[in-house]
């Protein structure tokens, strides 16, 4: 210990002499330490902190699903039988989650609900700041315990945290609850990320949809997920055991939802219980194969930042070592062992590394405020639920880090500085005679890893921004920022048929009347693309096969107003009608499926599946082009369109072209609100603000990977500038009598400019084989991200363009010192040995 204490003194010294090269390390490698405890914060955020739960190892989740989705729902009727037939568990609750219409003060706002049991807070063991928790007693029978408890946050927002708020009312849905209880702060609700603002009881659901008791009691209707406390001493795998038996026991006794079922395309579904422990779901199981590689992605991109970063502390300690050469020369001749020198540099290269550490830190602070503030205005009613702040978990995987880059980049140096020939070094400082240059393997190696890494992350930032801009709408195909988008949302129980369907024709003729509009038009749904990705199930003439496939509800003109091009057929129009014939429209996709050509296509049919109306044989009017967002993404699939005056749908957008849609958003929410005063119309956002929500995901990859793309950059430039300089340094003499021989500058110039460029062209070199190989590993591996759209891997333009740069970038970087070479002294500089 004394020996340690004794290192770490003689470090401090030896870090505080060298100021500059300490500065240029510490944040060197703050920039790597900073970027790696950034990621590690939001992984530790999402993946490793539990739940603000009692006792979180004790709680599992229950899923019922197939081979092929085994994390789904499970309806309340097998709940209920679940909690006659329990043996394993202390309390098993269940919660599902709504998104609610809150009314009051002339506004009308959307929250999320999570609509639990009676008995689902003492399941968890959030015990409530004020008031009380739900009872049993609040959950038994339908519509009489209008009671809810509110988060924290929305307390604070819409109570101002009120301690008398208990007793007080709020209006949901048209239905008036009481407030019985507060949230703790740290308790979000189950699903993490999501903020939920109220709890409601199970049995107030159908008051709140406006539905029928009977959907909540139905069997087919799975909406409702499970979590459990197991009993004390008993394990996960007895619970599992007990539900593998329970599983058979309600094959028998419903075989209607658990009995074995043959789909149409052979497949048996076969239904079961997965039990999994709270560590396993906090974030969707389904997603789980997703985020791990989002996150590997992420770390392998900034670790190599942290590389690029350690390589130029390993320089600088290299450059330093040169000065220090004739200190350990003596330190050796004086009887040093190897070993204990070589630990003494490890302890100054650890030292610069904890400096760094602890710039990091606060560097990932500011990096995490700046994720925040980044995040694109958000659809109304929906809060992000994250702690990123910094725990015992972060500082210990700081200092674990940070211990370890100083280690690893602080070895190779202390290794090379070591091997002396002790009698040349002390009878000549310098270590190099006339004529002779002391070339670097290490040093030279260390350039090639440089310029390898940074070339991978500036092409990855490439393809992602590449890949960015193909999502634009005005790349897609159809009409593009002069859209207007306007969520229409009616409620069922006011709004059947027949007045949705004259509310769809009132709100399209006043919103066209508005002044600078030029058209209007209708879909259920623009996720990104012209057609949503919900599916229906149809029949298809000639196959008698029932299929699911994309499909999307749109109004009168509305691919002629979005300019989506039609290959065969019309558009929808005021003759397709209620009463009319049914029609419907397919795109290029679906009609090489199921039909040779695109013209045998028109004057099939297909039939049509609603709720609670006979089936319907639609007539295929019209082929439009394929969907180019899917065609970025993948193999573009079959899709269908519905006309939707004769179809019952009760959620719609309304998309208004206009050349400043903008200036129209005042104007549309008054005209929405003059027709139906109840309805949100907080959301409504022009096209490009609605594509910068769903394309987040992407924006933050190419912002992360550009950022560090950038740095990677940077951090080259000054390794490349370092070793260079370092060379004119050693070669001083050399040059010199080049020029006294009657060298001429240029010569000179080109000679050092020559030489500091062959590493970068091997690392170039290195970098681009790399590159082609782990771009397709990794877009491979991800390939549910579908994180390249509409570029190859291997896209020309991406290469070429990072190469241009960095070869700048290097050649500035070697042309300083080389032209400050060219103006040396011969005189001076053979007099400097």
């Amino acid at each position: 210990m004394e020996t340690l204490i004794n290192d770490l003194r003689y470090a401090m010294r030896m870090v505080t002499r060298s100021k500059g090269l300490t500065i240029v390390a510490v944040l060197s490698l703050a920039v790597g330490i900073g970027a790696n405890t950034a990621i590690f914060s939001i992984v530790n955020s999402v993946l490793f902190r539990p739940r603000p739960v009692a006792a979180p190892e004790q709680l599992v989740e229950l899923y019922t699903g197939h081979k092929e989705h085994p994390y789904e729902a499970t309806s309340y009727p097998s709940y209920l039988d679940f909690c006659e037939r329990n043996e394993v568990f202390s309390g098993l609750a269940a919660y599902s989650i709504m998104q609610l219409k809150l009314t009051g003060n002339d506004q009308v706002e959307k929250v999320w609900a999570e609509t639990v049991s009676g008995n689902y807070f003492q399941v968890l063991g959030v015990q409530p700041v004020l008031g009380r928790p739900f009872v049993d007693d609040d959950d038994r029978t339908p519509g009489t315990s209008p009671v809810i408890v509110v988060s924290h946050s929305f307390w604070q927002s819409r109570f101002n945290s009120d301690p008398q708020v208990i007793g007080k009312t709020i209006t949901l849905n048209n239905q008036t609850l009481t407030i019985i209880g507060v949230a703790p702060r740290q308790y979000t609700g189950m699903l993490r990320g999501l903020a939920i603002d109220v709890w409601v009881p199970t049995m107030m659901r159908p008051a709140l949809e406006g539905e029928n008791f009977d959907r909540l009691t139905s069997r087919g209707n799975r909406n409702f997920f499970l979590v459990g406390r197991l009993k004390p001493n008993t394990t996960i795998d007895q619970a599992r055991a007990r539900f593998d038996r329970l599983t058979l026991e309600m094959r028998e006794a419903h075989p209607e939802e658990w009995r074995p079922k043959r789909e149409e395309s052979g497949t048996i579904r076969e239904h079961f219980v997965t039990i999994l422990p709270e560590s396993q779901t906090r974030i969707p199981p389904d997603a789980y194969t997703a985020a791990y590689a989002l996150i590997g992605l992420l770390m392998v991109v900034v670790d190599l930042i942290m590389l690029i970063a350690g390589i130029n502390l390993a320089s600088l300690l290299l450059a330093r070592a040169v000065a220090r050469r004739r200190e350990i020369a003596v330190r050796l001749a004086l009887g040093a062992s190897r070993f204990r020198i070589i630990r003494q540099l490890v302890t100054e290269s650890v030292l610069l590394a904890m400096m760094a550490g602890v710039a990091g830190v606060v560097l990932t602070l500011w990096l995490l405020d700046l994720l925040v503030k980044f995040i694109p205005p958000l659809p109304e009613g929906v809060h992000l639920a994250l702690d990123l702040s910094i725990d015992w978990k972060v500082l210990c995987f700081v200092v674990a880090f940070s211990t370890v880059t100083g280690v690893l980049f602080g070895l190779a140096p202390a290794l090379q500085t070591t091997k002396l020939d002790l009698i040349t070094v002390l009878k000549n400082e310098s270590g190099v005679f006339a004529g002779r240059y002391l070339k670097s393997r290490l040093r030279t190696a260390l350039v090639v890893s440089q310029i390898a890494c940074s070339f991978l992350l500036l092409i990855g930032a490439g393809l992602v921004l590449r890949s960015l801009e193909n999502v634009r709408p005005t790349r897609l195909g159809f009409e593009s920022t002069n859209v207007l988008v306007a969520p229409l949302e009616l409620d069922e129980r006011q709004y059947d048929r027949t007045k949705s369907q004259e509310f769809y024709r009132q709100i399209t003729e006043r919103v066209e009347a508005l002044p600078g509009v030029e058209g209007v038009s209708l879909v259920d749904a623009v996720p990104g693309g012209v057609l949503g990705e919900s599916r229906r199930g149809v029949t298809i003439e000639g196959s008698g096969e029932h299929l699911q496939i994309s499909a999307s509800i749109v109004g009168p003109n509305f691919f002629t107003s979005m300019k989506v091009p039609f290959v065969a057929g019309r558009d929808f129009d005021e003759r397709d009608r209620e009463g009319a014939p049914c029609v419907a429209i397919v795109n290029e996709a679906f009609t090489r499926r199921y039909f040779s050509r695109d013209a045998q296509a028109l004057g099939k049919h297909l039939t049509k599946f609603e709720y609670r109306r006979p089936d319907q044989l639609c007539e295929i009017v019209g082929v439009i082009h394929d969907n180019k967002l899917q065609a970025l993404q993948r193999e573009p699939v079959p899709l269908f369109a519905f006309a939707v005056q004769q179809f019952y749908k009760t959620q719609m957008t309304m998309l208004i072209n206009a050349p400043n849609p903008k200036s129209l958003t005042l104007a549309v929410r008054k005209t929405i609100q003059s027709l139906e005063p109840q309805m949100p119309v907080a959301d409504i956002q022009t096209i490009e603000e609605s594509f910068s929500v769903s394309n987040y995901p992407y924006r933050v990859l190419g912002a992360v990977i550009g950022g560090c793309g950038g740095l990677a950059l940077l951090l080259a430039s000054i390794g490349i500038y370092g070793v260079v300089t370092y060379a004119v340094a050693q070669r001083t003499r050399e040059v010199g009598i080049r020029m006294a021989l009657g060298a001429h500058k240029k010569d000179i110039l080109k000679l050092v400019v020559g030489q500091g460029m062959i590493p970068v062209a091997y690392g170039l070199t290195a970098g681009l084989v790399l590159a082609v190989v782990l771009m397709r590993v990794l877009t491979s591996s991800i390939v549910e991200f579908d994180l390249l759209l509409g570029i190859s891997t291997t896209d020309a333009v991406t290469f070429l363009s990072v190469t241009a740069l960095l070869l700048t970038v290097a050649l500035f970087a070697c042309y300083i010192p080389a032209r400050r070479a060219t103006k040396l002294d011969p005189l001076e500089s053979l007099r400097y040995e």
